[in-house]
């Protein structure tokens, strides 16, 4: 983390490792700098060593049954360094996108490493403070994502309540503020969201972080999206374009721009984003990032009218494919963009056919109640053979609404 590195630059990390006789000595003692250098080069070389080995050390933790793994944190020195914590919440980060429990237990498991680690080799006890407050919001950013918001919630509290003894890393605390803003959003309570959102951006400018506020206006751009705002989402997605430096954020961008255009009716210029933006997806092979690039083809496909035939096989494929691995939300604004072909196409049969699949996925997923109603307004209608585009609009901005997104992926 950057306050790490802060830190080690810092004269009193310095006086931390050079030691309290040291400390009592003063910077008028003329040996006094070259030993707090050396102890810096010190510092910096333990910590390089560390980071090395966190991914041996992780395996060798996940790898214990759950007893043995909570005792090896208490009890060895090799698991008790803020180096390790911050490696495992970098972990999380990327597991909360596929594998939400294993991104809780991430968290967790970092939470106890920092509440074990020796407030002198990394700052104080306000630097492990924060890193604590960090690894509970990450693991209510997990149980936001899971659909379990009012747990979330708990999480967040706390995490406020440990960040009220650190304060000394901006980054850290603009991350919570970050991940809170998407549980917010989830809540429907945008102007708080967006506020968070503000305070994030102010610190992450200062800090010239572009991913960062990369990855902030993904997720304004979804509160803009939920607010029926589509020129204020589009360009918010454009301005985080030229700033996100991670592929996997800038995936995210290209993905949410393109399907953003689609629905404002932009086809052309999503097709071209898209064959612009082709080789990010090809960059990951995971089940979801798969099956979105295959939906947007279909999607564009549909869009720009040229066949349509090839635009519901995509479509079809998309929403086996998101339906196989659980994603259900995706999967049903997937199917609703199917159920658009064949309506496009006259196909009565098949319109009532993918409706009735996609309702029974939601009853046996048991997702969210008001999800579910949009979904039976769409099957209803379909039986009466009197499905619209614009019912199938507005179910599909009800599933989006009533979803919980990992678009914006920490």
């Amino acid at each position: 983390m950057r306050a790490l590195a802060r830190k080690l630059e810092s004269r009193d990390v310095s006086l931390e490792v050079v030691g309290r006789d040291h400390r009592e000595e003063g910077i008028d003692d003329p040996s006094f700098l070259d030993r707090s250098i050396v102890a810096a080069i010190d510092r910096a070389a333990r910590i390089s060593h560390e980071r090395a080995e966190a991914p041996t050390r992780l395996a060798e933790l996940l790898a214990m049954p759950t007893l043995d793994r909570e005792a090896a944190v208490l009890v060895d020195s090799r698991y008790q360094t803020y180096t390790l914590a911050t490696y495992i919440l970098e972990r999380c980060a990327k597991a909360v996108f596929h594998d939400p429990p294993l991104a809780r237990e991430l968290a967790r498991l970092a939470g106890a490493i920092a509440s074990q680690t020796d407030p002198r080799t990394c700052g104080g006890m306000a630097a492990l403070a924060d890193l604590e407050a960090y690894a509970i919001a990450m693991e209510g950013n997990a149980l936001r994502v899971a659909g379990e918001l009012r747990d979330a919630l708990v999480c967040f509290f706390e995490a406020r309540n440990a960040l009220e003894r650190g304060g000394a890393d901006p980054d850290l605390a603009a991350r919570i503020d970050l991940l809170e803003a998407s549980l917010r959003r989830d809540f429907r309570q945008f102007p708080a969201a967006l506020a968070l959102l503000d305070r994030a951006d102010a610190t992450f400018t200062t800090l010239h972080d572009n991913n960062q506020v990369a990855r902030l206006e993904i997720i304004r751009a979804l509160i803009y999206q939920e607010q029926r705002n589509l020129e204020g989402a589009v360009a918010s997605l454009r301005k985080a374009l030229p700033l996100a430096v991670d592929p996997w954020i800038a995936l995210h961008i290209h993905h949410n721009l393109i399907s953003t255009l689609v629905v404002c009716g932009s086809a052309r210029e999503a097709a071209e984003l898209y064959q612009q933006s082709r080789h990010l997806y090809l960059q990951y092979s995971d089940p979801l990032t798969t099956s979105r690039r295959i939906w947007m083809e279909g999607l564009i496909a549909r869009e720009l009218g040229e066949d349509l035939g090839m635009a519901s096989r995509l479509l079809t494929e998309a929403v086996d494919k998101l339906t196989e691995h659980g994603y259900s939300y995706d999967a049903a604004l997937a199917g609703l963009d199917l159920v658009a072909v064949y309506a496009k196409q006259g196909q009565a049969a098949e319109v009532l056919r993918v409706a009735q699949d996609l309702v029974q996925l939601f009853q046996v997923r048991k997702v969210d109640p008001e999800a579910l109603a949009a979904l039976k307004m769409v099957h209803e209608a379909a039986e009466r053979q009197a499905v619209s585009l614009s019912l199938i609009a507005e179910a599909a901005s009800r599933v989006r609404s009533n979803s919980f997104t990992t678009d914006a992926a920490p």
